[in-house]
């Protein structure tokens, strides 16, 4: 029996060692300024700097549209077009649109009435809307993102000067329902666990091949090079996938933090948070097999110590065991980096980061969520993104629902 404990603790100790080094790893990161822009807001830009077009998909989004424009319009970098895509709302998006084009020129609306076969809503609506560009860049944002007063001439300084043609900006998570603020961590530390756990070591490691669908900017020429977003046009992550193919080709990029530049709210409602989880997860980890890793990875590596620490106190107490201090040690050296990693990590893209009870917790709710995305990826159920639900095997889609009271044909 003694040797059984011993072999369960040597496994025990893999798990803690991985995450000794996954504190190692995120000391390791750049520093927060080497990622980070100061905003610009006094830069003085005219006419004649480089174009920048910038593409927005919009799915009844009336309550927050009209503040993305006016942040938008106000921004010092005035050599800008903003095409909005309202990609079929139900709500009044078009009419807020329309009020904000009467009194700035720069300003566009393109109406997405269909949805072809094959095409996932916001995907088609942009590869709609930027589908002949002209700009010598081109920016692809979310409505909820709070720009802060000089942040696109910060962001255009940084291209222009270091050549780019190629950036992705983390944002700043504002995460206001309690479900976001439970489940979106969690999930978030799981991909970059998986990144983490996938990374090449190679010469080119130190260079960003994940993007972020809520902030992704190309030069014209880019974008046209990686097939726009018509070559991701099934994909539920386009953003990875778009990154993963600007990397493959060579283009020069960077990626940095949004801290100081945009703010990105998250109020969502528990279903709303659960479904935009299960389209991020699937998408990032493609395989049922990963999916399925994913839930022991959150159990073993994230929840396993709170009930083995009691157990370890009660057996190295109640039996003098020599194992059992060993576990007791090792739980505590688990707890120590969990905290550390916990707040270094989300410190750099959280406004406000969790607990480490709260972080547990929540990792208890997303195995919950990663069996449900397991369940849809084996077509056992179905995610939704905008105005439609979908079928999907791997990280594509396969099929379209119906619309409620209409016929699948």
């Amino acid at each position: 029996m003694a040797i059984l404990f011993w072999v369960l603790f040597a496994l025990y100790a893999l798990i803690v060692l991985l995450w000794i080094f996954g504190t190692a790893w995120v000391r390791s990161l750049r520093a927060d300024e080497e990622m980070c822009l100061d905003p610009l807001p006094a830069a003085k830009f005219d006419a004649s700097s480089p174009s920048l077009a910038i593409y927005i998909a919009a799915y009844n989004e009336q309550e927050r549209i009209g503040p993305c424009l006016d942040r938008l319009c106000r921004q010092n970098y005035r050599n800008i077009r903003i095409t909005i895509a309202n990609d079929r709302s139900d709500d009044t998006t078009s009419e807020a649109v329309r009020g904000v084009m009467a009194t700035d020129p720069r300003v566009e609306l393109v109406e997405i009435n269909h949805l072809p076969a094959g095409w996932i809503g916001k995907t088609h609506a942009l590869a709609v809307a930027a589908a002949n560009p002209e700009a010598d860049y081109l920016l692809f944002m979310d409505c909820d993102c709070r720009l802060e007063p000089g942040a696109l001439a910060a962001v255009m300084r940084k291209v222009t000067s270091d050549g780019l043609e190629f950036v992705s900006l983390w944002p700043r998570l504002e995460l206001l329902s309690p479900w976001e603020r439970l489940l979106t961590p969690a999930a978030s530390w799981l991909l970059g666990l998986w990144a983490f756990l996938t990374r090449k070591h190679d010469a080119a490691n130190t260079e960003v091949k994940l993007g972020n669908g809520q902030f992704m900017l190309f030069s014209r020429e880019a974008y046209q090079k990686v097939g726009g977003h018509a070559s991701v046009q099934a994909e539920l992550a386009e953003d990875l996938i778009i990154a993963s193919k600007a990397a493959s080709l060579g283009l020069k990029r960077w990626a940095g933090l949004g801290k100081g530049l945009y703010v990105t709210s998250r109020d969502n409602s528990f279903n709303t948070t659960v479904n935009a989880l299960t389209r991020v997860l699937i998408g990032s980890l493609v395989d049922p097999w990963r999916i399925l890793v994913s839930t022991q990875l959150l159990l073993g590596g994230v929840v396993l110590p709170l009930w083995l620490m009691p157990l370890s106190l009660y057996a190295a107490i109640g039996w003098d065991s020599v194992v059992g201090w060993a576990f007791v040690a090792a739980c505590a050296i688990h707890c120590v980096a969990m905290l550390h990693l916990v707040r270094r990590l989300f410190a750099m893209t959280l406004e406000d980061y969790p607990s480490v009870f709260s972080f547990v917790l929540g990792s208890i709710l997303t195995a919950g969520v990663l069996v449900w995305a397991w369940l849809v990826i084996t077509g056992r159920g179905h995610v939704r993104w905008g105005k439609t639900a979908y079928r999907v095997r791997g990280s594509r889609i396969v099929d379209v629902l119906p619309e409620p009271g209409r016929s699948a044909a």
